[in-house]
């Protein structure tokens, strides 16, 4: 379903009248974002407003009043509210998880099963009788 942003109004001396901005979370991640003049109730139909105390529900839909940071779809949202980046991750935050603090996750079968590559060694190939240095090959003077 597509959403429509409020569209800006101005005061006389031209300045924007600021908006909320309400995101649709669904199944934990942002699916969409709205600006409108309206703070208590949301545009999206049938759609619980969480935050407040009203933990966001990581499984179904709920509207939330985005404040101080800014929500894109794709984000992902743990259960206070809270917005971060989804870096790559295809699920939900755990309810336990909070999203400032838990970053990408990495899969640690593959992170360790990497053979690391081996250091060049610092010392000089060895020489097998054979010697670089000029002052060596030239015979001696008398």
């Amino acid at each position: 379903m597509t959403y429509q942003d409020s569209p800006v109004l101005v005061t006389a001396a031209g300045y924007a009248i600021p908006r909320t901005a309400w995101a649709l979370v669904r199944d934990g991640f942002i699916a969409a974002v709205v600006h409108t003049y309206d703070e208590q109730k949301p545009p999206f139909k049938n759609a619980p407003v969480a935050g407040g105390g009203v933990s966001v529900p990581m499984v179904g839909e709920a509207a939330i009043r985005v404040t101080g940071t800014g929500a894109l779809v794709g984000h992902l949202v743990d259960s206070f509210g809270n917005v971060t980046p989804a870096e790559g991750r295809t699920t939900a935050l755990q309810p336990s998880q909070a999203a400032y603090h838990d970053g990408a996750g990495v899969d640690i079968a593959t992170a360790n099963s990497a053979t690391p590559t081996p250091e060049p060694e610092d010392a000089e190939p060895e020489a097998n009788g054979e010697t670089n240095d000029e002052q060596a090959q030239q015979p001696a003077k008398e």
